[in-house]
């Protein structure tokens, strides 16, 4: 059981970290998980203590298809549904292949809101992000706020309420999600250092459309420009105290 206090950074290279209740879940590619099919991985949760608290949560994923299938969720500490269910995103049925995130609570039966992202495209790798702070919910994707939350935000174990899992869904033959980092940072904490896999595997998600600050390409003639990389993740440590492109 995850200690809700404590920072997490998991880059699926050396097994699942503690996103361990998992089965149906292709680990072929180094440093990536995939879920396709009727697939789930989870951390366990077996109590309101279980999981995490207020904090940021990040996941690195590309959602495939466009059908209802699959999502990122945080399930209820206490694995009790309907509950307390935040999820960064899961795909609309329109056919559009449009994403969305939504936050669910026990009313009687499943209660939630949703709210729909804002051209993001889909099929493609997304940085997914998640602030939980006391009566608000940020939902971010690639930097960009897409979805506030202020009304029915729960409140976490650590004040009087109940923690979340981090999870990952599919349900549907024709969508998969795939995972490359998830990692949480709890409010107020310190990031948790990521290892050079970490950042390497970020590389190949990442590097091929950007450039630094100055413009310059980070993907030249094919090939990653190492000294540009370098530089530009080291420029972004010393502006943000993160490391990222």
């Amino acid at each position: 059981m995850a200690n809700g206090n404590d920072a997490l950074s998991i880059n699926f290279n050396n097994g699942f970290g503690t996103i361990t209740n998992a089965w149906n879940i292709d680990t072929s590619v180094p440093g990536q998980v995939t879920l396709a099919g009727v697939s789930a991985m989870m951390e366990w949760a077996t109590g309101p203590s279980s999981g995490h608290g207020y904090g940021t949560y990040t996941v690195e994923a590309k959602l495939t298809g466009n059908q209802p299938g699959p999502a990122i969720v945080m399930w209820p500490g206490d694995n009790h549904w309907p509950g307390q269910e935040m999820d960064l995103v899961e795909l609309l049925p329109n056919g559009g292949g449009q994403q969305y995130a939504t936050v669910h609570w026990d009313n009687g039966g499943d209660s939630y809101v949703g709210k729909i992202f804002d051209s993001v495209t889909p099929n493609a790798w997304h940085e997914y992000q998640m602030v939980w702070e006391p009566g608000r919910i940020t939902i971010n994707v690639d930097g960009k706020t897409q979805a506030t939350f202020t009304d029915h935000v729960p409140v976490d174990y650590a004040h009087g309420g109940m923690n979340n899992t981090i999870g990952f869904l599919n349900t549907n033959d024709n969508t998969s999600i795939t995972v490359s980092q998830v990692d949480y940072v709890p409010l107020g904490g310190s990031v948790a250092t990521p290892s050079v896999t970490a950042l390497l595997t970020s590389v190949v998600h990442t590097t091929e459309s950007k450039v630094n600050a100055l413009g310059e390409p980070l993907l030249a003639n094919g090939n990653i420009d190492w000294d540009t990389l370098a530089a530009t993740v080291m420029a972004n440590y010393y502006a943000t105290g993160q490391w990222h492109l």
